[in-house]
């Protein structure tokens, strides 16, 4: 752990002791009764319990601890909010997907993000939800709890309430706010001098003559600074009003919301319509209805990132790209007897010198500069549809049925387009482009049946249901090149070579569930849930699974020794075990050989991509938890403790047959991960004038891989342009670790890298071998943890959120394309420290050195980080103007500042994301920077208005 973190958890650490001290001395001046602090209720899978009485491992976040951010997405909500959620903003990009992991990685291949259950309808994908609407969410992190939703738990589950309407008088709400974003940091690069003299090193060192081309006159007195031509200023605005209403028979809320984000890489855009209705309704006074509809216009503009320069990516482009170009061919200066710029026959200016094309690299015309990346189209515009409707009939005083439905509807268009004149890749292929169309249809019938009875000292509740799912996906591809040379966007039939590709699915589901709570004298309680779940992309004896959990909890402040406590306010034991499945890496069609047509002008092609995998079965997971928690003083303070252990077994991977795409699905191994989590909430001050809130959360987490089958041993992942693999998965180790070489600094008589091989020797890069190769680097942190303060005086409020990660480490790949100096590329100011002089001493090899190019621990950095990483002021008005009841004005920054010894632009980072489309193994990969969208500081300006 480095200094500045630790100073920074130090400053943590008294700030926690100054609270508990102000909590105790306050006490006297404002108690809160033990009873109403504790009759709060936590909703579980498919209704809710008395927090005293709550079994699990559960964490409730509230809307104020994020509505006044500029966020996009329910992951940004809950960073730092609660223990044992992992969230990584991955890109700094407008719209880009968040990871959300509950309790680590427990799969290799299988996705790991969590269910989503919106007003009670189940989904994975909530990148349309708005957070405007939202009450509050519920993680279950157990599968004491999460057993109840099957195969679709084992990631855990996050409950998510929206609002609704009241009975009363009407309200009509409105807030907006806008701002402006910037880039946190950046990397320096060589100026025009300092490059043109590395490039007269890498000649000597028996390179290619670059200087000679760099020195050109065509392009004498250009010095381009590519960083100020790509990052600009990004802008937000958003705004939402909603409209509640309602009596005693019938409540409605009804919301409209819009959001649009500028990125600070053009042509990064995000645009988010969204509008709502939720309606309940007594339409007998045994029969119920509640009903919710979404509906989301999203329109994203992409940048490409995560991506090396020669394949498009524009954030090392920006870095990479020589500053002695300009912009645009015609910038150059043209000389009539240049004949790369001039026809010698006819005098004509040539392609890439006309008015409105990007300058072309005399070094590689296909490696262009970043705003030529800029210029291609990559637009997705998605409608989606989201609804439930379902009733509540009373069938008896104590019984009820609730049939409910709910459909879940996604039509996206992907297009793609480079056009045949701006780009020396467009023009190349004449206009190359792609438009992809992704169709999903989910339909979900549910159907319970609810008994509670309660009698002297007995609270009995138990549920049983039904579930029927349905799952539809629809692809289609189009592509084609060689276009006329007037066409700017993509049209397929304007394609004079077209290819196009069709793939459609359906994925079948039906469980039958249970769960009985049973409460004794409100002290004791025993929780146990069931899920008998059948999946049709298994084979045949194979489809069906049984997934149990049962949990208890002892509410020992109740017992007569602590019942009149003045100190001990709440005192709670609980512990729980459960299973659940993953199915998600499983194709819906897997127990049969698979041919994928392609059709090229007309033509069908058909390759074998997959292999009759009959015996596959699901990943499964069990997981043990054990929970304290405590409240001191009339619940000022209280603290949660959870200690986990969860165990997947029959973790799921495809196996590649042969040399080409062909694969076969198969169960080859266990993981294993351990955790420990506190939660610690305070009310240190509260008066009439003055409130002081405090919330802490730790989680301490380790996995391992702890088998693989026989006939794998080991699975390589994390393929970088001219890197190899940089992750390896091996029994016995973590997941995600790095592997490579050790270095052993630079040879001070040559300038070469030296490396330690595996008997600890240093040897020359000539004399390794594939087994000298180590594990170099772990990307998961010892441990991460959020800090949130809260102030109010008077009508003031000040709330503050401070995130981290300490102990992991991250693979600098960016760096390889920024000190590698092996071409003509421009690199970070890193390499002014190279090797130059027999005798010198550094860590940085001289230039044009194949030594550098292994993949080792040079680029294995520390990730730790503390982020600033929200803080807001605000002032309420008490009906400033007449017809507004409430005006709240608040000015919030995100992203302040972040503490870190990491050298590359921001340590929350993650090109392996699964937005990128990431799959199998590659799934399990995290921690690896390599040329990412950065993560930006926002300050806005917001106004809240309640009518």
């Amino acid at each position: 752990m480095n200094v500045k973190i630790s100073k920074c958890l130090g400053m943590v650490a008294v700030l926690y002791f100054t609270a508990n001290f102000n909590a105790q001395s306050q006490v006297k001046k404002d108690t809160v009764p033990k009873e109403k602090a504790i009759e709060e209720v936590v909703l579980v899978g498919y209704g809710s319990v008395k927090k005293q009485n709550l079994t699990s491992a559960a964490t409730t976040v509230k809307a104020d601890a994020f509505d006044n951010r500029p966020i996009y997405n329910v992951g940004q909500a809950l960073q730092g909010q609660a223990a044992g959620v992992s969230v990584i903003q991955s890109s700094g990009k407008p719209g880009a997907n968040i990871d959300i992991k509950i309790r680590g990685n427990n799969s290799i291949s299988s996705a790991v993000s969590p269910l989503y259950v919106v007003d009670g309808i189940q989904t994975n994908d909530i990148s349309g939800i708005n957070t405007d609407d939202i009450v509050d969410m519920t993680i279950l992190k157990d599968a004491s709890s999460t057993a109840i939703y099957g195969i679709n738990g084992s990631s855990g589950v996050v409950i998510i309430t929206t609002k609704r309407g009241k009975a009363g008088k009407p309200q009509l709400n409105f807030n907006a706010y806008w701002g402006s974003s910037k880039t946190v940091k950046n990397i320096e690069v060589l100026s025009l001098d300092q490059y043109k003299s590395l490039l007269g090193d890498i000649k000597l060192n028996g390179g290619g003559d670059y200087l000679a081309t760099a020195n050109n006159s065509r392009y004498a007195g250009i010095n381009t600074d590519w960083t100020k031509e790509v990052f600009q200023t990004g802008f937000d605005q958003n705004y939402n009003v909603n409209y509640s209403f309602g009596n005693e028979n019938v409540k409605a809320y009804a919301a409209l919301g819009y959001q649009d984000i500028d990125g600070i890489i053009k042509p990064a855009k995000f645009q988010r319509t969204s509008a709502k209705l939720n309606l309940d309704a007594v339409i007998l006074p045994w029969l119920k209805l509640n009903s919710s509809v979404n509906y989301f216009l999203t329109n994203l503009t992409n940048t490409n990132d995560n991506l090396s320069t020669a394949r498009g990516g524009v954030v090392l482009s920006a870095f990479n790209t020589p500053t002695f170009l300009p912009v645009y061919g015609n910038q150059v200066n043209m000389s009539p007897g240049d004949s790369e710029i001039y026809d010698q026959t006819t005098g004509a200016i040539k392609d890439g010198y006309k008015s409105g094309q990007f300058a072309p690299n005399p070094y590689q015309s296909s490696w262009e500069n970043p705003v030529a990346y800029q210029s291609r189209k990559d637009k997705t515009l998605t409608q989606r549809f989201l609804s439930n409707l379902g009733l509540e009939v009373k069938i008896f005083k104590d019984l009820t049925w609730r049939p409910s439905i709910s459909f879940d509807m996604t039509d996206s268009r992907n297009t793609k387009f480079t056009d045949g004149y701006q780009t020396s890749y467009g023009r190349s292929k004449f206009g190359i482009g792609s438009q992809e169309l992704y169709q999903y249809q989910e339909y979900n019938f549910e159907n319970t049946l609810n008994y509670t009875l309660k009698r002297s000292v007995h609270d009995l509740s138990i549920l049983g249901g039904l579930q029927i799912n349905e799952k539809n996906v629809q692809n289609t591809y189009y592509s084609g090149d060689n276009f006329p040379g007037d066409t700017f966007n993509f049209n397929y039939d304007l394609a004079k070579n077209q290819g196009n590709d069709f793939h459609k699915e359906i994925l079948r589901q039906v469980s039958f569930f249970g769960r009985a709570l049973y409460t004794l004298n409100g002290k004791y309680t025993v929780m146990g849930v069931f899920r008998e779940n059948a999946n049709s992309a298994l084979a045949p004896g194979n489809k069906w699974g049984f997934f149990p959990g049962i949990s208890a909890s002892w509410l020992i402040s109740k017992e007569n020794f602590l019942a009149n406590s003045k100190l001990i306010s709440e005192l709670k034991i609980r512990g729980g075990w459960g299973k659940t499945g993953n199915a998600s890496a499983i194709p819906a069609y897997s127990h049969f050989n698979l041919y994928d047509p392609y059709w090229s002008n007309g033509i069908p092609t058909y390759t074998n991509t997959q292999s009759d995998s009959s015996d596959l079965t699901w990943e499964t997971t069990t997981d043990t938890n054990a929970g304290l928690d405590i409240g001191l003083i009339s619940n000022r303070i209280r603290l949660s403790v959870d200690v986990y252990q969860r165990k997947t077994d029959n973790l799921i991977t495809s196996i590649p047959l042969g040399t080409n795409d062909f694969k076969i699905f198969r169960n080859i191994g266990s993981l294993e991960n351990k955790g420990l989590e506190l939660a610690l909430n305070t009310v240190n001050i509260k008066n009439e004038n003055f409130t002081w809130n405090t919330s802490f959360n730790i989680s301490f987490a380790k996995n391992k891989v702890t088998h693989i089958s026989d006939y794998l041993r080991t699975i390589q992942a994390a393929n970088i342009d001219g890197m190899g693999n940089l992750v390896r998965i091996q029994e016995g180790q973590s997941l995600g670790m790095f592997y490579g070489y050790q270095v052993a600094g630079v040879n001070p008589n040559n300038g070469d890298q030296m490396y330690v091989n595996a008997s600890g020797n240093t040897v020359a890069y000539a004399d390794l071998k594939p087994e000298d190769r180590k594990y170099i680097g772990n990307p998961n942190p010892d441990f991460t943890f959020g800090f949130s303060n809260n102030f109010t005086f008077k009508n003031w409020y000040l709330d503050m959120l401070i995130t981290g990660s300490v102990g992991n480490d991250i693979f600098n790949a960016t760096r390889f394309d920024l000190e590698m100096m092996n071409d003509y590329k421009n690199q970070s100011t890193a390499v002014l420290n190279r090797w130059t002089t027999v005798g010198q001493i550094t860590d940085v090899p001289r230039a044009n050195s194949t030594s550098a190019q292994a993949i080792s621990d040079r680029f294995i950095e520390d990730g730790s980080y503390v982020k600033l990483k929200a803080v807001t002021l605000g002032y309420n008005f008490n009906k400033p103007f007449r017809g507004v009841n409430k005006l709240n004005l608040y000015v919030t920054g995100q992203n302040i500042f972040t503490i870190t010894n990491y050298s590359g632009m921001d340590p929350e980072v993650n090109a392996f994301s699964p937005n990128r489309g990431t799959s199998g193994a590659e799934r399990s990969v995290f921690g690896i920077d390599y040329g990412t969208y950065p993560q930006v500081r926002t300050f806005i300006i917001g106004l809240k208005a309640n009518f």
